[in-house]
């Protein structure tokens, strides 16, 4: 039998006996007590006899012996409440969680195993017919008096491609062209990079084969060219090689030489050295490529059309990140810190036994957030540094995020010090911050990664 019940029939006893007189006041003191009042005797009890008196004080402290009777049986059944939510929200966090992660690793591997897509600005040629298709729609018939078009065949093997900054491509390999035996005396031979910062370039053959002169160059150049870092670590990007012709300024055009490839398919690498290495990029495609262009400029050229649209020959490298390296390297410290935090936020509450096992005080947990503060801004740095990106790249979400979970676990530690009888803390402790730390981190995480490669 329950404590309360036999509390209950002793008070109903006591309350029995009381006279008329005596029971009114102790009905003064239980209305008192139900109203959270000050306790105070009523103006009757001074009235009652003694006997009156003591049994009125009885009758109330059996009456306070219940209500801690009572409240003592109902906390268990409130814990046994609590436990019950706690074990059902727990596994909902885990099913949120684990499903998120599932999600998050779904589209990573299906952006980074879809296939390679040419820039927009680019007309892929492959055949003979595709070159000549893509020549004919623009206007290059002479005005009355000029010279004619001139089409010099051009191929181009790449030996090496090396990242010397986020910006600039050092590439080394060698470059021929096809001159016709009837082509204008006076026309000079060889070729331009208009984007290199610095070329160097040697004849290392020329030979008679026919009716035309073959020429070789080697050449050694690095390129400053824009590459979008945006969807980093998971971005793709294009190397490309533009070529002019010397006498660009006389109707002069450069075609692929498509004849001295085996193979001119993307994927199977034309114009690529078989044992290039690139660093930290696997290499997807090379293919050449045309783009109309127009400048703000003449050159100085008397009679140069600047601002009509040249077709101009392109030979690109389309290359993805290795993720592997990339995410070793950059995700381990927020992983880490958002791991340790839920450590803390696990550990932290107001069972004082607990905080003690670990040596764990709220008030220390401002200071250990600090410390990975400042951790997780050196890592962004030092990936901005590498980078250097115009605005926030992808993976700076995470560390965006990680900067809202030190903030939100430092005050979640002010509030268990400063109020820690709120409803929230005094009846769930700690839990609601436990089982909402990751469903948040992931659910935001996989949002921005929908919306980032959507």
């Amino acid at each position: 039998m329950q404590r309360s019940t036999l509390i209950r029939a002793e008070l109903e006893d006591a309350v029995a006996g009381l006279t008329p007189a005596a029971r009114a006041v102790f009905e003064d003191i239980h209305r008192t007590d139900e109203e959270d009042a000050e306790p105070e005797l009523p103006e009757g009890f001074g009235a009652l006899t003694p006997p009156e008196r003591t049994s009125v004080i009885e009758a109330a402290k059996l009456l306070e012996e219940l209500a801690e009777a009572e409240a003592a049986e109902d906390e268990p059944k409130l814990s046994e409440g609590v436990s019950r939510l706690r074990s059902r929200l727990w596994i909902v966090s885990a099913l949120i969680s684990f499903a998120c992660l599932i999600l998050l690793v779904g589209i990573w591997v299906y952006v980074y195993t879809a296939p390679p897509t040419p820039d927009p600005a680019d007309a892929v040629v492959t055949t003979p017919d595709e070159v000549t298709a893509y020549l004919d729609a623009y206007d290059l018939a002479p005005e009355p008096g000029d010279e004619p078009p001139v089409f010099i065949p051009t191929g181009l093997h790449i030996a090496s491609v090396e990242f010397r900054g986020p910006y600039d491509v050092l590439v080394t390999g060698y470059i021929w062209q096809r001159y016709a035996d009837d082509l204008p005396q006076d026309l000079d031979k060889g070729f331009v990079l208009p984007e290199a910062q610095y070329i160097r370039s040697s004849q290392v053959y020329r030979a008679q084969q026919g009716n035309e002169e073959l020429i070789g160059w080697s050449f050694q150049a690095t390129l400053r060219e824009q590459f979008d870092y945006f969807r980093y670590p998971l971005d793709r990007q294009q190397i490309w090689v533009r070529l002019w012709h010397t006498d660009f300024e006389r109707n002069v055009y450069l075609a692929p030489d498509l004849e001295a490839y085996t193979s001119l398919e993307p994927a199977t690498l034309p114009g690529l050295d078989s044992d290039l290495v690139l660093e930290n990029w696997a290499i997807e495609q090379s293919f050449f490529s045309y783009r109309a262009n127009s400048y703000n400029a003449n050159f100085g050229i008397e009679g140069y059309e600047a601002d009509q649209l040249q077709p101009e020959l392109y030979y690109n490298i389309s290359i993805k990140r290795d993720l592997l390296s990339a995410l070793i390297s950059r995700l381990i410290v927020p992983i880490v810190i958002l791991i340790q935090l839920f450590v803390i936020v696990i550990v932290i509450g107001r069972n004082q036994e607990r905080l003690e096992k670990f040596g764990v005080r709220p008030g220390a947990v401002i200071f250990t957030c600090a410390a990975f503060f400042f951790a997780v801004l050196f890592a962004q740095n030092s990936l901005r540094a590498e980078l250097q990106a115009h605005g926030f790249v992808y993976l700076e979400v995470l560390h965006l995020l990680t900067y809202f979970a030190i903030l939100t676990v430092a005050m979640n530690s002010v509030l268990l010090v400063a109020r820690p009888d709120l409803k929230l803390f005094r009846e769930y402790d700690n839990m609601w911050a436990e089982v909402l730390y990751w469903p948040t981190i992931l659910l935001t995480m996989v949002l921005i990664t929908f919306l980032t490669f959507r």
